[in-house]
């Protein structure tokens, strides 16, 4: 085998899981179905894997007979009667006090099941202690007989205590009971049946179980063949509603005749003889072990050799084969059948409470989803309500600046005063004279009083250091007003995954076959609500935060600390354009004039001082720095919307496709 060969089988070994095949009786449906549900991308409930494993051992034990009647009709001596074997105590006096639960083991032992839940094993000899009506037994639930007859592996039969018992809780037990078992058979005494108090016990408590019931009229040993043929005709006449067939038997002719079966008679000699060589050992009698074995096999082998016909004859008489025959012809297939029915009925109704599991958290996933979109419209809105309110909030300051300015310009122009100058103008001596003397010529220039306007903006009354502590005030309040209105968008998000969070934090399952471990991830998602929804958003309202602080920072400083460098720098640009026209002027007055500043020209040189355009950019066009933050942040959380969303719906994946696989598995169910 080549290298790549043996990567591909290694491969498929590890990592591609084989699906196994299954038979299509009823217990390949149900191991497909642990296959399919218990896999541990299923995350399946103990009860579950419970449930599951009950439903196999329902599948594979034997159909369940009730034997049932009204009280002291002699159902534990029938029962030994079928069961070839005195097991369960009989009396006069009703003496089934408890279910007893009558199946196949190894052994012949008793299963004491209390209500508390406890369980203890006694031996078999002791079963009257606990069944008789006559000794307190209220702390027991039901009983369950071991015995290891060939019968059980097939049959396991439910003996019940009787109908219009002196205790209703009798009563109501045996009720339940008929509900559950596959067939159920009538135990009447011949020269009771078809009385008017039977009749009414029948109608009021075996009206609907006609299908799968059977009369049985015992003691037919005491009448002649005539009496039991009218009566059985009469009962099958008058019960037709409540019985499939009428019987008549004699369990005193079967108990009798159970020496007809040589095999059973041998295993009861080889019982004898095991408990006698168990006393033998336990008493340290090793030597008599021998003796025992010798009559052991001689009462076998005379058991071999005899003639057992008369038995025969009297189990044949007792007609006890019967019951076995309509029990293996009539009851057995509609029992299968009703099973069949009953454990695909149970799958099925498993399958849909897994899969309204899953529903549950697809809407939880649902709840969610919607949250994020009712935000995203609400963030929206109150966005770009923001973006207009803090555009003009913004506008205004930087009117504020403005009007700043216009107060620098004009302490600047009134503070332009005249002051007088010479200036010397050559002037010839004569018209012919060619010699030039030079005479002083006074005019008036300006001069900016510089110190004055510093004293007056900056020093005595500081004017502007005033206007401009006021400018930055406004703009933290701005930036503070901007960064609270933005957490509150966030918390508005908050509020909403909070809401949502609050009763999902806490969910437990309300079906106990539901997953344990898919409830605590809920929970665990459900708490980490920050951690999986809300973080981003936070994460992109601190980012902002960061920028806007730094933006409105920026706009503080770029004024509010240079002011008066700014204002100087203008006032000097001014003074030297006036120097430069005296300069002219005074070289050539006819050709220069002086320069007088305007107010406005005062203005503009003082906004250039103060990057004033930069500034309006900034703070005074439809495209501000907060503009482009709120664009942005509409945008990060449109972004992150979509990301948290997709990160819900491959949460959600999972369950759909869980259900689908739960889909299939009902599809696969053929329920008739």
């Amino acid at each position: 085998m080549s290298v790549l060969e043996n990567f591909i089988v290694s491969y498929r070994s590890l990592f591609i899981k084989q699906t196994p095949l299954f038979d299509e009786t009823l217990v390949g449906l149900i191991q497909k179905t642990q296959y399919t549900l218990l896999d541990d991308k299923m995350s399946p409930s103990k009860e579950l894997k419970e449930k599951l494993s009950h439903l196999l051992i329902r599948a594979k034990e034997p159909m369940k007979v009730a034997i049932t009647g009204q009280f002291s009709s002699g159902k534990s001596t029938f029962l030994n009667a079928l069961l070839s074997k005195n097991i369960l105590p009989t009396g006069i006096t009703p003496v089934t006090s408890k279910v007893n639960y009558i199946k196949y083991g190894d052994e012949i032992k008793i299963k004491i099941s209390y209500k508390d839940g406890r369980e203890e094993f006694q031996s078999a000899q002791n079963i009257a202690k606990f069944t008789d009506q006559r000794e307190e037994v209220e702390e027991i639930k039901y009983l369950t007989l071991y015995a290891p007859l060939s019968l059980l592996k097939e049959i396991e039969f439910v003996d019940t205590p009787g109908l219009n018992s002196q205790a209703t809780t009798d009563t109501k037990t045996t009720q339940k009971v008929l509900k559950e078992v596959d067939g159920i058979i009538w135990l009447s005494l011949i020269d009771n049946a078809g009385k008017l108090s039977e009749a009414k016990v029948l109608k009021e408590y075996l009206n609907e179980y006609q299908n799968k019931s059977l009369c049985v009229l015992n003691q037919k040993d005491k009448f002649s063949k005539e009496q039991i043929k009218q009566t059985t005709n009469y009962v099958k006449s008058s019960f037709a509603e409540f019985f499939s067939e009428v019987i008549p038997i004699s369990a005193k002719q079967a108990l009798e005749s159970r020496s007809h079966d040589k095999n059973l008679i041998v295993e009861e000699k080889l019982e004898e003889f095991l408990e006698r060589v168990s006393t033998k050992i336990k008493e340290n009698r090793l030597k008599d072990i021998q003796k025992e074995y010798d009559i052991y096999k001689k009462e076998v082998d005379k058991i071999l050799n005899s003639d057992l016909n008369k038995n025969i004859e009297l189990l044949n008489e007792s007609n006890i084969q019967s019951v076995l025959e309509f029990i293996n012809q009539e009851i057995r297939p509609l029992a299968n059948s009703s099973k069949d029915f009953a454990i695909k009925k149970d799958i099925t109704q498993i399958s849909k409470i897994l899969t309204n599991q899953h529903h549950i958290f697809l809407r939880i996933y649902d709840e969610l989803s919607s949250e994020l979109v009712g935000f995203e419209a609400e963030a929206d809105k109150k966005f770009a309500d923001l973006k207009i309110r803090f555009t003009k909030k913004l506008k205004d300051a930087y009117l504020r600046i403005e009007e700043i300015i216009d107060t620098i310009a004009n302490d600047i122009y009134n503070h332009i005063e005249t002051t007088k100058r010479v200036r010397y103008a050559g002037v010839k001596s004569g018209f012919l004279s060619k010699k030039t003397t030079y005479e002083a010529v006074e005019y008036k220039a300006l001069r900016i009083d510089a110190d004055l306007v510093y004293k007056h903006l900056f020093y005595d009354d500081n004017i502007v250091g005033k206007m401009f502590k006021k400018y930055v005030r406004n703009l933290k309040e701005i930036q503070d007003e901007v960064n609270e209105n933005n957490a509150l968008v966030y918390d508005m998000l908050k509020k909403r995954i909070r809401k949502w969070q609050n009763p999902y934090e806490f969910i437990r399952k309300s079906e106990e076959l539901h997953s344990d471990i898919e409830f605590a991830n809920m929970r665990k998602f459900a708490s980490k609500a920050y951690e999986n929804i809300l973080k981003p958003f936070s994460d992109e309202i601190h980012s902002s935060y960061a920028k806007i602080s730094s933006e409105f920072n920026h706009l503080s400083s770029a004024v509010s600390f240079n002011y008066q460098n700014a204002t100087e720098v203008s006032i000097a640009f001014l003074e030297k354009k006036i120097e430069q026209s005296i300069k002219l002027y005074e070289e050539n007055p006819t050709k220069f004039t002086l320069y007088q500043p305007k107010i406005d020209e005062i203005k503009e040189r003082l906004k250039i001082s103060f990057h004033l355009y930069e500034l309006q950019n900034m703070m005074n066009t439809n495209n501000t720095f907060l503009n482009k933050n709120y664009n942005r942040l509409i945008k990060e959380f449109k972004l992150i919307n979509e990301e948290r969303k997709a990160f819900i719906q491959t949460r959600e994946e999972r369950h759909h496709k869980t259900i689908e696989i739960l889909a299939r598995h009902v599809e696969s169910i053929a329920i008739e």
